[in-house]
């Protein structure tokens, strides 16, 4: 059997084979533990290779640059945001907390900064990450916003997209400063009471 022959043997053989769940594991463990030990910019694939005792190639394979990699490892499911109670005030200080809690993980706050600079040659990671972070709600929470304002207990016209954003926007820019803002209760406080502030009559 010549060399190619063997080739083609050998990829009939591999093809369609499922990836080995305990590497992409492996992978992912040892970005966060790295991301959070030196950080998005000296983070590279060799070391979390490494670390994760396997080979770039087999990380190429599955992430096809850093970004895609960071970008699983840091958000790796949609954001919690718990259930709706039809009580606006505890919805809306439930999506402040939750997004305090997510901005909050050592491992979001070390990829944030390179992340969002390096997003933008990636707009279907970006819009991946919108999804999870705002884009599931959207629909349930302008529902809620209509009903509450035909109760009057909510301006006419307010939006859940510049809702989510202010939430989202309050906790990126205490990520993305050097002072390191920590998102305690007093800030989910002060956010929430804000928001509130500019949605009620």
């Amino acid at each position: 059997m010549n060399n190619e022959m063997m080739a083609m043997t050998s990829q009939a053989k591999t093809a369609g084979r499922p990836r080995d769940r305990r590497i992409d594991e492996a992978v992912i463990a040892a970005t966060r533990e790295l991301l959070v030990s030196e950080g998005y910019s000296a983070l590279s694939l060799a070391a979390v290779a490494g670390l994760a005792g396997t080979n770039t190639p087999a990380i190429y394979r599955r992430w096809p640059t850093k970004v895609h990699l960071v970008h699983e490892a840091a958000f790796p499911e949609a954001l919690a945001s718990g259930e709706t109670t039809g009580d606006l005030r505890a919805d809306v200080e439930g999506m402040v907390r939750a997004t305090a809690e997510l901005f909050s993980d050592p491992v979001v706050r070390a990829a944030l900064p390179g992340l969002v600079s390096d997003l933008h040659p990636h707009p279907e990671l970006h819009r991946e990450l919108m999804g999870k972070l705002w884009v599931a709600r959207l629909d349930e929470l302008q529902e809620q916003l209509d009903r509450a304002a035909d109760a009057g207990l909510v301006r006419p016209g307010v939006q859940a997209e510049h809702l989510l954003g202010v939430i989202g926007g309050s906790a990126l820019l205490s990520v993305l400063t050097p002072s390191g803002q920590q998102l305690d209760d007093a800030w989910i406080a002060a956010i929430a009471a804000l928001v509130l502030e500019g949605i009620t009559p």
